[in-house]
């Protein structure tokens, strides 16, 4: 036998998307997401926060507007490089960046540098600050990219017939445009959500146990202080704040972010199911080169659908993580700083899932002849229903039963339910009083029972077009 040689790991190197755990910074890895979400821009936050701080305090006469400004100067030299070898010796992060930024200052500007504050003041204020910046200036764009790119698919097949499915079973018709039309709904009702919750993130600056304890001996009204520092950054304060602020505001951000994950999870199982080789109604579009399987060589497997099902799972996932961070023992303790740090994960997950959905989305191949194929596949005993209601609206006592048993017989003997209607002794005198319009709604029911599929997809499509 001969000898395999073991693995050999490799060293970590400078290049660190290879040397990332997380996939987000790895595989998945977005120069755009990382601008909005890595620790640098943690760090940036909370220095843009330090020097808020100093410009309020300039306001209320404890420093000069000179040294105000010097603090603002000083936090963009400050580098997340120098802050991580500063933590190496006070195993603070905040006092680290402090620290940092009083190096780039005079004496006479350094202790000011922090004035009043507590740690979360810092990090709780610039948390909501980021991640607000985050939905708005980074998912909800890619969200209204994707939200164009239904819209324009919901107008274009409007009116394009379709077989409706429910328990994976032939229904009754819809169009492919009302479809999408749903998505457009409620991916347009969840964006809204999350601009809202995003907007009603809340700051603190009211001290170690939000009491406002050392403000108070410097300042008259701390509370107007403390909203004199957040409106720098445009944030409101939480009515109330112990060290922190409450968790509920990102657990229901968080949550949202989750709701909007499903629906584009959702939606690409829809558009995987309709991929299937036995259905083929849409195709995602192969590009030169690319490969559905390393051995099957015939495949083309919706590979973007798929991914994007499995980023919302871990997307769900960290709910888990933001709820369980809703206990905070009396004023605070500190079982939530390490899993506070993966808010950012869900974001960028929904950020990278909505530009993958909107790309394939935006290349997707209908086959409408497979859309006709399968509406004809039963031979129209997708018109089940329509019989059974017409048969009640002339008096039969057991027309559901009736129209279950034509329907079998007709799919059991590969006849259309029309032909098996019109030849039942059990159904001739009902029969005979349908007019034409309710006789051809069972003869063709591909095209003439579709109900306000088209039109309702015609009404979302100019409701969120606006």
């Amino acid at each position: 036998m001969s000898t395999l040689q073991p693995v050999n790991l490799p060293e970590p190197t400078d290049e660190g998307r290879f040397n990332a755990i997380d996939p987000l910074d790895g595989r998945y890895f977005d120069p755009q997401i990382s601008r909005y979400l890595s620790e640098r821009t943690r760090i940036t936050f909370q220095a843009h926060i330090e020097a808020a701080l100093a410009h309020a305090l300039a306001e209320v006469g404890v420093c000069s507007q000179e040294v105000a400004d010097q603090i603002d100067t000083a936090r963009f030299k400050i580098r997340a490089e120098d802050i991580a070898e500063e933590e190496k010796i006070t195993k603070h992060d905040v006092k680290a960046i402090v620290n940092c930024i009083k190096r780039e200052l005079p004496e006479s500007a350094q202790p000011f540098v922090h004035f009043g504050a507590t740690s979360y003041d810092i990090v709780s204020t610039a948390m909501s600050l980021q991640l607000r910046t985050a939905i708005r200036e980074l998912v909800l764009p890619r969200l209204q990219l994707l939200q164009d790119t239904l819209l324009e698919l919901t107008d274009q097949y409007a009116e394009t017939v379709q077989i409706g499915r429910t328990h994976g079973q032939h229904a009754v018709p819809i169009t492919f445009g009302f479809m999408l039309s749903g998505y457009v709904s409620r991916l347009g009702e969840s964006m809204q959500a999350l601009d809202e919750l995003a907007g009603s993130l809340r700051g603190k600056f009211s001290g170690a146990v939000g009491s406002y304890n050392a403000l108070s001996v410097f300042v008259d009204d701390p509370e107007a202080f403390e909203k004199t520092v957040l409106g720098y950054v445009g944030l409101d304060a939480a009515p109330a704040s112990t060290q922190i602020v409450p968790a509920e505001g990102y657990i229901r951000l968080l949550d949202e972010l989750a709701i909007t994950a499903g629906i584009m999870a959702n939606l690409s199982h829809d558009m995987r199911n309709l991929q299937r080789t036995e259905i083929g109604e849409v195709r995602e579009r192969f590009e030169t080169g690319q490969t559905g399987s390393s051995t099957m060589a015939h495949k083309r497997n919706p590979w973007n659908f798929e991914n994007i099902i499995g980023m919302w799972k871990q997307v769900t996932a960290q709910l888990i993580n933001a709820n369980l961070n809703i206990s905070s023992e009396h004023q605070r303790d500190l079982t939530d700083s390490a899993s506070a740090r993966f808010y950012t994960i869900p974001i960028a997950s929904v950020a990278s899932m909505a530009t993958r959905l909107q790309g394939v989305m935006s290349k997707i191949e209908v086959d409408t002849e497979a859309m006709q194929r399968n509406l004809h596949l039963t031979q129209g005993a997708i018109a089940a229903e329509p019989l059974y209601l017409l048969l009640e609206k002339y008096g039969h006592t057991t027309a559901h039963e009736i129209s279950k048993e034509l329907a079998h017989e007709a799919l059991e003997r590969k006849i259309s339910l029309c032909e098996a209607a019109a030849a039942s002794a059990d159904i001739a005198d009902y029969w005979a009083k349908f007019s034409d319009h309710e006789k051809d709604l069972i003869k063709n029911p591909e095209t003439t029972y579709t109900g306000l599929a088209a039109k309702k997809a015609h009404s979302i499509h100019a409701a969120w077009k606006k």
